[in-house]
């Protein structure tokens, strides 16, 4: 396995590469790597003949300092998951390689995609992931990139900036792993404490309850999303961010709950912020 720390290292070797007609596949992660990970791994060695993964936690899409000082890390950790992954190189910039002339004066927005969901309580977020995968991606140059549906709207972002820009790239989303309660599986759940990671179990149980409620013929979405809050907040531990029911495409509001649709919410348990979706098909 391949470790590189440079611009100059990275782009020799993907040069190589491509001179031997090799596709490559990204995955773009902040570290602290989990199972969730390593399926996006797994893909695209299945996908691709090079897999490239990046650790790299990008200050531009935190719009709280704490948060990004607090982002867990585990580099030795993670080198070794990648190599026992079968992962070919391993990205690892720093801010400075990443960013030499300090935060770019350049802000990317996609206001329809941003407007609801964790655009709407996380200012300037989606500006930072886009900045970052952008420059990631005209470094590497890959065929395929690999982002976990578990933040749904990043991937609907990132999907759209890649046809708007006409990166050559396939985006493909690669379904959330999960723990044995059905809690997403996330670098933030080792933040949380025992009481806290117990009330996260509700999580899944209120996607399990939306289900019943579509299921049973609610189509109200305020009615719908009164009852998923109280359950949520049965537990005091819980506050909640939002929870919203959006078109998969568009990501706006559904004023029915007909048809495709993404029940997104984002809670607080303690000061750790979790987000989580579930995709139904009601008609």
């Amino acid at each position: 396995m391949i470790v590189c720390k440079t611009k100059e290292e990275l782009k020799t070797r993907i040069s190589l590469w491509k001179k031997e007609g090799k596709t490559i596949g990204f995955a773009p992660t902040m570290g602290y790597l989990h199972s969730g990970h390593i399926s996006l791994i797994e893909q695209s060695k299945a996908k691709a003949d090079k897999t490239i993964v990046s650790l790299f936690v990008n200050p531009t899409q935190f719009n709280d300092p704490e948060d990004y000082l607090k982002y867990p890390l585990d580099m030795e950790g993670d080198l070794k998951k990648c190599k026992e992954a079968g992962v070919d190189l391993v990205f690892i910039p720093t801010k400075e390689v990443v960013y030499p002339d300090g935060t770019p004066d350049l802000i990317m927005k996609q206001p329809a995609l941003q407007k609801n969901l964790c655009g709407r309580t996380r200012p300037n977020h989606f500006e930072g992931v886009m900045l970052v995968v952008s420059k990631l991606f005209h470094l590497l140059n890959p065929d395929f990139a690999f982002f976990g549906l578990k933040d749904y709207q990043q991937f609907r972002i990132i999907e759209e900036m890649v046809h708007i820009l006409d990166f050559p790239i396939q985006v493909i989303g690669v379904p959330t792993l999960r723990e044995r309660d059905g809690l997403a599986m996330s670098s933030r759940n080792v933040r949380l404490t025992e009481k806290e990671r117990e009330n996260a179990s509700l999580i899944p149980r209120m996607f399990t309850l939306a289900g019943k409620l579509l299921v049973g013929g609610e189509k109200n979405p305020k009615v719908f999303h009164e009852i998923l809050a109280d359950f949520l907040l049965s537990s005091p531990e819980v506050k909640i961010d939002y929870i919203e029911s959006v078109d998969p495409h568009t990501l706006q509001e559904k004023l029915t709950l007909d048809g495709e649709l993404v029940l997104a919410i984002a809670v607080f348990l303690g000061k750790t912020r979790l987000i989580d979706n579930q995709r139904f098909s009601k008609i």
